[in-house]
C-alpha cells in the first residue's frame, strides 16, 4: 500500500478504509460473478467471508468514531439515534429500489419473480413486515442487524471504557453468542407475528464480531494491540490460520461434525476461531504501515462505506441476468470485462457522496 490520499476527512485511518474498500469489492464479485470467478474470492483465506470482516470493521469503525462522545451520553444516544435512522432510511430506499427494478423485469433472473410472489401472497401485510425488518430479501440481510447492533452499541462503548468492565462485556457477548446457538429471538418473533420464517442473520451470535471489534478499538479492553506479536504465539496463529484454510479448500479430509463447526450461518465456534486468527494476523500487518497508508479507489469506497454498499447490492439486482446470459454462452472475456466495470461503478455512490458532504460543509 502507498502513502496516498484517499478522499477521507483528515485524521481517517486510510488502513481501515482501505480494507472496507476491499471488503466492498469482494462482497460486489461474490454477489454478481459465476462460480468460477467467486471460488477464488469466497472465503479465500479460510471459514471467514467478507461479511465477518465488515461486521468487526464496523464494530472497530464505530467505537472510534464515537469515543470522545463517551462521557457525554446524551450526545452519544442522540448521534447513535440520528446513524439508525440513517441507516433505516437507506434500507427502505435501496430495498424499493430494488423492488423498481425488478417490476421491470432487469432482475427476474434472479429471484424477483418470487419476490413478486411474496408480495401477492403476504399483500399489504409485506410492507408492514419490511417496516418492521422482518421481511429481508436476498443481499438485504446485513443492515437490519447492523441497526439492531447499533441500538445497543452506546452501552457496550460506555461499559468498555470503564475500569474493570471491558473483560465482563466480552463474557457477556459470547454469553449471548452462546446462547445464540440454540435460539434466535428475532426468527422466533418473526415466526408469531408474520408468514415470514426466515429472517437471517442471528443477532445473538453475529453481535460477537461487531463487539470484538468495539474492543480491539478500546485500549481499556485489552485487544488493542494484537497478542500475535509475540512470535511463539504469533507463528501459532499462522499454523492454526493455515490448517483452516486447508480445510476450507478440501486440501485436508475433515469429518463433517468438525465442518458443522465452522457454521455460517450461526456463527459456529470454529468460525469464530478462524475470524480471530485472521485478525490477528491482519493486526500485525497493519502495525507494519502508518495511518496514511493506503489505496485511492479503494480508500474512497471504504471512507462512504454505507453509501458504496447499498449501491452494490442495487447494482447486483441489475447486471446478474447479464452476467447469467454471458456465462451460459462461455464468454469469459466478457464476464471479466462487465466484472472490472461493475467494481469501477462502485466509486459512482461514493464519489456523489463526497461531492454532497463538501457542498454541504461549504
Amino acid at each position: 500500500m502507498s502513502q496516498v490520499a484517499t478522499g477521507s476527512e483528515p485524521g481517517r485511518d486510510a488502513r481501515i478504509d482501505t480494507l472496507r474498500g476491499l471488503l466492498l469489492v469482494v462482497m460486489t464479485v461474490d454477489h454478481v460473478a459465476p462460480v468460477w470467478i467467486t471460488q477464488f474470492t469466497s472465503e479465500t483465506f479460510g471459514f471467514v467471508s467478507a461479511m465477518e470482516g465488515f461486521f468487526v470493521l464496523s464494530g472497530y469503525s464505530f467505537a472510534l468514531a464515537y469515543r470522545r462522545l463517551v462521557a457525554v451520553p446524551q450526545q452519544l444516544w442522540a448521534k447513535i439515534r440520528q446513524r439508525a435512522v440513517t441507516l433505516y432510511a437507506y434500507h427502505l430506499s435501496s430495498l424499493a429500489c430494488a423492488f423498481a427494478i425488478g417490476m421491470l423485469g432487469l432482475a427476474s433472473a434472479i429471484g424477483w419473480e418470487a419476490r413478486a410472489a411474496d408480495a401477492a401472497q403476504f399483500g399489504p401485510g409485506l410492507l408492514l413486515w419490511t417496516l418492521l425488518l422482518i421481511y429481508r430479501p436476498q443481499y438485504f440481510d446485513v443492515l437490519p442487524c447492523y441497526i439492531l447492533l447499533l441500538l445497543a452499541a452506546p452501552l457496550v462503548l460506555r461499559a468498555l471504557h470503564r475500569p474493570g468492565l471491558a473483560g465482563w462485556v466480552l463474557v457477556f457477548s459470547a454469553a449471548l453468542w452462546g446462547l445464540g446457538q440454540v435460539v434466535d429471538p428475532f426468527a422466533l418473533l418473526a415466526g408469531q407475528l408474520s408468514p415470514i420464517q426466515s429472517v437471517w442473520p442471528n443477532a445473538l451470535t453475529w453481535q460477537l464480531l461487531f463487539v470484538l471489534g468495539m474492543a480491539c478499538a478500546v485500549p481499556a479492553a485489552g485487544l488493542a494491540q494484537p497478542w500475535a506479536q509475540r512470535r511463539g504465539l504469533g507463528l501459532i496463529c499462522l499454523l492454526l490460520a493455515g490448517l483452516c484454510l486447508a480445510l476450507r479448500h478440501g486440501w485436508l479430509p475433515a469429518p463433517p461434525a468438525l465442518l458443522a463447526g465452522f457454521d455460517k450461518v450461526n456463527l459456529g465456534p470454529w468460525r469464530v476461531v478462524n475470524v480471530l486468527l485472521l485478525l490477528q494476523l491482519g493486526a500485525l500487518l497493519l502495525a507494519r504501515y502508518p495511518r496514511s497508508a493506503g489505496n485511492a479507489f479503494l480508500g474512497l469506497l471504504g471512507a462512504h462505506s454505507l453509501e458504496v454498499f447499498s449501491g452494490h447490492i442495487l447494482l447486483a439486482y441489475a447486471v446478474q441476468p447479464a452476467f447469467d446470459a454471458l456465462s451460459a454462452r462461455g464468454s469469459h472475456g466478457l464476464v471479466l470485462g462487465l466484472l472490472l466495470a461493475c467494481i469501477a461503478a462502485l466509486a459512482v455512490p461514493a464519489w456523489l457522496h463526497q461531492r454532497y458532504r463538501d457542498r454541504r460543509r461549504a
